[in-house]
């Protein structure tokens, strides 16, 4: 918060996010995973007890055992600070049968499913969309008009309890209008085709949606944590430039200038190839940036994101994970995080970009934590 509000820490804050690593060395290959990136694991979770892979000098410690003794920084993504309900006969139903996770929308109008397949690492991906034709396109209109919002707000200080001092969380919002279509009802090859043969259509559900995201960003400015997160996840290669442009930004600038009336930062989840969204990062308000990690995983090296930021923007910037995985000299990783210190100081969070895979090398993480610490900006 001392980097949003615009002091000048005396070294750069290190958030790693460790949760996939963990996981994936408490539970047995291929079993359904209950806690994703970036999700607090509570010291008297079940999952601690659990052995697998974790390394022998580690196996009694929980996840924010390591935090604790590493003196580490923890960055919570919180999503219960709210529930949602349907009114108008819409119902939602899930089932899981032979691998497969079936989530079945009822309503008056017809139904909708939409399937995720069991990966082997234990998480769920996506292998059938909602809105398959036009029709459906209007059950989910039908399906987002009689959505409820209500405050679970007393479920936020319970997880600022546990992380004290250790950490900061933010209120997580769902996609944008545009990033739900692309990447939760229809798919990236039936929205391309709908803005063409459609677009009538799609701009009407776009607005009908944006209305109901809006009532979720206001619910949001009462929220008791000072940082909200927008997350579409956007990748050039999926919702390009222009289209982020085009139709992102503008539901963005309205969100962002609720919460800036509020009092509220205002973040967002960048954690692929980006780069074609440099000219335009100066006009959603975002305050930072989250989950950004350069060359060689993605498109872009840390000296061009510094050079791209905004006046008032700040990023969270990792060292790429990739070279966790390689068994490269350590002294490759802390020259990498001389970089980012180098370009981002003043205006930057570092972490491991943008999660410590199940192979990533803990140790290293370890040696970077401890070498940020030491070094001065």
């Amino acid at each position: 918060m001392s980097v949003l509000e615009g002091q000048h820490p005396e070294n750069m804050p290190f958030f790693p996010d460790m949760t996939d690593w963990y996981v994936a060395n408490r539970i047995p290959d291929g079993a359904q995973r209950t806690y994703g990136p970036g999700e607090f694991i509570p010291d008297d979770d079940p999952i601690h007890k659990l052995s697998e892979t974790m390394p022998a000098k580690y196996r009694g410690m929980t996840q924010f055992d390591f935090y604790r003794e590493f003196d580490w920084r923890f960055h919570v993504h919180i999503a219960n600070w709210h529930t949602t309900t349907f009114t108008g006969g819409v119902c939602l139903e899930e089932t899981v049968l032979g691998g497969r996770l079936y989530h079945r929308l009822h309503t008056p109008k017809g139904r909708l499913t939409r399937v995720d397949l069991h990966a082997s690492d234990g998480t769920w991906t996506r292998r059938e969309f909602y809105v398959k034709n036009l029709d459906d396109l209007q059950i989910m209109r039908y399906v987002v008009e009689n959505a409820r919002f209500h405050p679970a707000y007393d479920n936020v200080p319970a997880i600022r309890r546990e992380l004290g001092q250790w950490g900061q969380g933010d209120i997580v919002i769902g996609r944008s209008p545009f990033g739900k279509l692309v990447h939760e009802y229809m798919g990236f090859e039936r929205v391309v085709y709908a803005l063409t043969d459609n677009p009538r259509e799609m701009q009407e559900f776009m607005k009908i949606q944006e209305q109901k995201d809006l009532e979720l960003i206001r619910l949001a400015t009462r929220a008791p944590e000072r940082l909200v997160i927008i997350s579409d996840r956007a990748d050039e290669n999926l919702i390009s430039p222009a289209q982020w442009r085009e139709y992102c930004v503008p539901f963005y600038r309205q969100a962002t200038e609720i919460l800036h009336a509020a009092g509220k930062f205002v973040s967002t989840h960048l954690d692929g190839n980006f780069k074609g969204f440099f000219a335009f990062l100066n006009q959603p308000g975002f305050d930072l940036l989250d989950g950004c990690t350069s060359a060689p995983m993605f498109n872009y090296e840390v000296e061009e994101l510094a050079a791209a930021l905004p006046e008032g923007m700040y990023a969270f910037c990792g060292v790429p994970a990739t070279l966790f995985c390689q068994h490269l000299p350590t002294r490759v990783i802390l020259q990498f995080a001389d970089r980012i210190m180098a370009a981002l100081k003043g205006r930057g969070i570092l972490n491991v970009g943008d999660i410590l895979p199940p192979n990533g090398d803990i140790e290293q993480v370890i040696a970077l934590g401890d070498y940020v610490k030491g070094t001065w900006i």
